[in-house]
């Protein structure tokens, strides 16, 4: 394929995980996913999502990531949304300037829009509303437990499935939304199947 049919269908991948119709605390993406870990949207506009895009790249043998702003409309306008994409080879430096550059006078760093992320491969897809200060990161099937744990250690998430407030301020804490808003988030993510620890693996135990 060329570099153009991979940004051609990690913009695909991205948009189609995605309800046009849905905002948080509903469930925005769409279809089956593994597990949903949530975390601090700031984390995806800041240098260390280079070293996740590189983890993510590897482990999927992907080729590039798309990040589409989707502005704020609800339902979404999917008609030439801008968007910016992030190569094997782009570095954080690269990553910011971008950033910065779009949308001034702020930039994307500082906008408060709603945003998704995948790649061309579509093993992941990230969501974020900035109006909201909540983003989460979703995994299909097979994905690897070690990429999974670079993920949660560089955007400290929180699985769904412990979504009780604990005061924690090194992971994402649930503890700090609307409890109604946190509950209807909870009802609308928690997976079937069973239950994990906070690495991930199961525990049947419970």
């Amino acid at each position: 394929m060329s570099n153009e049919a991979f940004r051609v269908s990690a913009v695909s991948n991205a948009l189609s995980s995605i309800r046009r119709d849905k905002r948080f605390p509903q469930k925005v993406l769409a279809g089956h996913w593994e597990d949903y870990l949530f975390f601090e949207p700031f984390l995806m506009f800041d240098p260390c999502f280079i070293e996740i895009k590189n983890s993510l790249l590897v482990e999927e043998k992907a080729s590039v990531i798309a990040l589409i702003n989707l502005g704020d409309d609800t339902p979404i306008n999917h008609d030439d949304p801008p968007m910016i994409f992030i190569e094997q080879s782009t570095m954080a430096k690269e990553y910011i300037s971008e950033l910065e550059s779009r949308g001034a006078p702020r930039g994307w760093r500082f906008v408060m829009d709603r945003y998704v992320c995948a790649s061309d491969r579509g093993a992941w897809c990230i969501y974020c509303e900035r109006q909201n200060d909540v983003a989460v990161f979703a995994f299909r099937e097979g994905f690897l437990q070690s990429t999974r744990l670079q993920v949660e250690k560089l955007l400290k998430t929180t699985s769904i499935r412990f979504s009780s407030a604990t005061g924690a301020t090194e992971v994402f804490d649930f503890g700090k939304l609307v409890p109604s808003w946190r509950s209807a988030l909870v009802a609308e993510h928690v997976p079937v199947g069973p239950k994990m620890n906070s690495r991930g693996s199961d525990n049947k135990s419970q």
